[in-house]
This record gives C-alpha cells, structure tokens and sequence, in this order.
C-alpha cells in the first residue's frame, strides 16, 4: 500500500486551507498588499486576520504532519522531512510576528525552517525500485526538489532585498507550491495504488 486515506484528504486539506486562507485574508486585512507583504503578516499580533490565519497555519501543519505519517509509498526520510515541516509550520503558528511591520526571531527561523523541508523532502522520499509510481522515482522526486528549491531561492533572494516591493508575490508562489506538492504525489500515488488492485482484482 502507498496511501492510506487519511493521507489523501490531509494532503488535499493542506492547499485547500493555506491557500484559501491566505486569499481570505488579504480581503480581510484593509489595505493589505499581497505583493509587497508577507503571509506572516496577516497572523501578526496586531493583524485583524491574526485569529484566522494562525488557525490555518496550525491546521495546515497538522495536515502536513498526517499526509507523512500515513503515505509508506514515501520513503522514510522523505516522511520524516515531511513531518518536521508540519512541525515548524506549526511553531510559525506559535511565534506570530508581534506587529505587522515587526520581527520574530523564532518565527524566521521556524518559517525558514520549513521552507527548506518542504523543498528537500521529495528527494529524501525517493525510492529506486522501478515497483514503486513514477512520482517517487528519482527524476521526478529530484526534479519535485530542483523545483521547489528554485522557487525557495528566488524568495531568499527577493526577501533579502526589500527594495524590490514584491516580496510577498514571491513568497506566495513559492509556500502555494510546497503546500500543493505533497497532494500532487499523494494523489499520483493513490491513483496507482487503485490500478494495481484493479489489476489483482
């Protein structure tokens, strides 16, 4: 078995929730730029959004965290990178930032944190044996690593240079594809665990 089910909702869960929230939010918050503001600053302390985007965030880690216990078709350290990226999500829950224009050390370093295990984990779940789908072999668990990755450099880069003004476009692009990926191999995953039973049946 590659998927259990509890799997395939929390890794649809997760995209549906982040990104949803993050959408919903922007409206939320008068003024909000969603090009040149961050996500964390719709959870900060005195965001009008900070209820409802903390909420999701923990709720999204959580997902993150189940999508890893319950796919065996992931390879173990490629779950456990997955899991720990729930984890820090869920501390970037914890550690809002004081102020929307303000800084938390503990949230940098959980959000960074997560970005980073969120990029590596397809590559630390690859599997070689040509048994397992497509979605987990080794050109395409890379290539899910060289994608998200590049996505997550080019945020450092941006968020390094605030003069740029478009830090929180960059941002988006880059946490909208980390949350959906794991659904991308989870439901490819499922998808092949059905033709295989089929094929028994």
């Amino acid at each position: 078995m590659y998927v259990r089910r509890a799997a395939l909702i929390s890794s649809l869960l997760a995209p549906v929730l982040f990104i949803g929230a993050t959408i919903a939010g922007e409206q939320m918050f008068p003024g909000f730029s969603p090009i040149s503001q961050t996500i964390s600053e719709l959870a900060a302390l005195t965001a009008p959004t900070h209820l409802f985007v903390t909420v999701i965030f923990l709720c999204t880690a959580v997902c993150h965290m189940v999508t890893a216990a319950f796919t065996p078709g992931i390879g173990i350290p490629g779950r456990v990178a997955l899991g720990l990226a729930g984890v820090a999500t869920f501390t970037v829950g914890l550690f809002p930032l004081p102020t929307v224009e303000g800084t938390s050390v503990p949230h940098r370093i959980a959000a960074m944190i997560g970005f980073v295990l969120l990029a590596v984990w397809p590559v630390l779940g690859m599997r070689v044996r040509a048994t397992y789908p497509w979605i987990v072999r080794p050109w395409a668990a890379v290539g899910g690593t060289v994608f998200l990755g590049a996505l997550c450099l080019w945020f450092l880069g941006v968020w390094s240079s605030p003069t740029l003004g478009y830090v929180g476009l960059v941002e988006r692009l880059a946490a909208d594809a980390e949350s959906t990926w794991p659904a991308v191999v989870v439901v490819t995953l499922f998808v092949a665990q059905r033709r295989h039973a089929r094929q028994l049946a």
